[in-house]
C-alpha cells in the first residue's frame, strides 16, 4: 500500500514518546512491504530537517518537511478563550502554507490512505478532502482531553485550573465528533479505544500498542560506585514535570533516608528555569539535559521510574525501558494501556511511600530487580515488536476497502 502519514512534530530524531511511536509506526510499515511517506511540520519546539535523518531510514520513508513558528504566548491563549471555540492547542498548528503542500503532495502521488498522527492535524481534512478519495484515518496517541482534565483536577493555580478546565471541554467536544470527519480511527490504548467507541465512534476501529525495534547495539551496564535511578522523559510536557515534582517533593526524601548515598540519574529536554534549578540544587539529582541516545541513558541504571499523575495513551518509555531489560517502577495512570502485571513485569505504585519502599526494595535485592527486569524484556519482545504489529495494521488497513 502506499501510505501518506501526515504528523504535527518530525517523527526523527525521536525525542520523546510520541515522536518514537510516530518512527518506528512509519519504519514498521516501512518493512512490512508498505509504500511510506511522511509530511510532517517542523516548529522550534520540535525542529527537524531531512539532512539529519539517516540513510537507513530515509531509504525506507520518503520526508517532507515543512518548518512553522509556532506561538504560546498568553496573550494569545486569552485572545482563543474569548474569541474562539475551538482549543488553542489545535488551532495554533493550522498554517496555509503546510495545507497547500499537503494538497499538491496528495495529487501528485496516487496515495491508497492517509493516515493523520494525532488530533492536532484534525483541521487538516477538509483539504485532504478536497483531493482525496481514500480513507483517511486519525492514530489516537491519546484522548486529549482526559490529560487536560487531569491536570485541571491537580492543578492548585486558581487561573490555570480554569483554563484547563476550558481546553478539556473544547477538546472532548472535538474528540466526540471526531467520527464524522474521519473514515477509520486507530488507538494506541485499549482504554482509549474503549473511550471512543463508548462515545458515537462506530467505524472501523482497532487498537495497535506503540511498538518498538530492540535495540541490536549491546550496552553494558557500568559498575557504579553508588546505587542509582533514572527518569527520562520530555520535560516540557505538563503531565511529565507534574509527575517528576511530585516525586521529587514526596518520594525523594523517603527513599534517601532509607539508602543516603543513592543518586538519582534525569535525563529531558526543554526544562523550565523552575525545573532546571531544582534539579540543580537537590542532593544527589544528576541532570544530563536532553541525551543524545536514551538506551544508552537508560542502560546506565537498572531501575527506571515512571511517576506519571495525569495522561492517556501508552507511555512509550515504559516499553523502551522493558525492551533493554530495565526494572520499573511507575504509576497506575503511567502503566494504563500496557497490559503487564504488577510484580511480575514491572512495580506500581500510586502512594509516595508505597513508590519508595518499591525502589528501596528493587535496590536491596539484585534477585528481584533482574527478575522483574528479565520478565519484562520478554513481555516487551512478545506483544511490542514494531515489524508484527505493522503486520497487523497493514490487514487492517487492507479490508478498509
Amino acid at each position: 500500500m502506499k501510505i501518506l502519514v501526515v504528523a504535527h512534530k518530525p517523527p526523527y530524531p525521536p525525542i520523546d514518546g510520541g515522536a518514537l511511536a510516530t518512527l518506528n509506526m512509519c519504519l514498521g510499515l516501512a518493512k512490512a512491504g508498505n509504500q511510506v511517506s511522511v509530511i510532517t511540520l517542523s516548529t522550534p519546539k520540535h525542529p527537524g530537517s531531512i539532512e539529519r535523518i539517516p540513510p537507513e531510514i530515509h531509504a525506507l520513508i520518503n520526508f517532507q518537511i515543512h518548518h512553522i513558528s509556532l506561538s504560546n504566548s498568553i496573550i494569545r491563549n486569552v485572545l482563543n478563550i474569548f474569541l474562539s471555540r475551538q482549543p488553542y492547542n489545535i488551532v495554533r498548528y493550522i498554517n496555509s502554507n503546510f495545507k497547500k503542500l499537503l494538497r499538491r503532495s496528495i495529487q501528485e502521488k496516487e496515495f491508497d490512505l492517509i493516515q493523520l498522527e494525532g488530533l492536532y492535524l484534525t483541521p487538516y481534512i477538509n483539504s485532504i478532502r478536497k483531493v482525496f478519495n481514500g480513507p483517511v484515518v486519525l492514530r489516537a496517541h491519546n484522548v486529549e482531553h482526559h490529560i487536560w482534565g487531569n491536570l485541571a483536577r491537580d492543578e492548585e493555580n486558581k487561573f490555570k485550573k480554569l483554563y484547563f478546565r476550558i481546553l478539556a471541554k473544547r477538546l472532548a467536544t472535538v474528540e466526540k465528533k471526531i467520527y464524522k470527519k474521519v473514515d477509520a480511527l486507530i488507538a494506541i490504548s485499549n482504554p482509549d479505544l474503549e473511550w471512543f467507541r463508548n462515545n458515537d465512534f462506530n467505524k472501523p476501529s482497532i487498537c495497535i500498542p506503540a511498538g518498538y525495534f530492540p535495540n541490536k547495539k549491546k550496552y553494558e551496564i557500568e559498575p557504579q560506585e553508588c546505587p542509582n535511578i533514572c527518569y527520562i522523559g520530555a520535560l516540557d510536557w505538563l503531565p511529565n514535570t507534574e509527575g517528576l515534582f511530585w516525586f521529587i517533593d514526596w518520594v525523594w526524601p523517603r527513599i534517601q533516608s532509607e539508602i543516603p548515598n543513592i543518586e538519582f540519574h534525569i535525563a529531558g529536554r526543554n526544562a523550565s528555569e523552575e525545573l532546571a534549578e531544582r534539579l540543580m540544587v537537590e542532593r544527589n539529582i544528576i541532570f544530563h539535559g536532553q541525551v543524545a541516545d536514551s538506551a544508552e541513558f537508560l542502560s546506565k541504571c537498572k531501575i527506571m521510574i515512571v511517576p506519571l499523575l495525569s495522561g492517556s495513551g501508552i507511555r512509550v518509555k515504559i516499553i523502551e525501558g522493558m525492551f533493554l531489560n530495565r526494572a520499573i517502577v511507575a504509576t497506575s495512570i503511567a502503566v494504563k494501556g500496557i497490559d503487564a502485571t504488577h510484580n511480575e513485569h514491572l512495580l506500581i505504585a500510586d502512594s509516595p511511600e508505597v513508590f519508595a519502599i518499591s525502589v528501596c526494595n528493587l535496590i536491596n535485592s539484585e534477585e528481584i530487580t533482574n527478575r522483574i527486569a528479565l520478565n519484562a524484556q520478554e513481555f516487551a519482545t512478545e506483544h511490542y515488536d514494531a515489524k508484527n504489529l505493522a503486520i497487523k495494521l497493514t490487514e487492517f488497513y487492507k479490508n478498509l476497502g
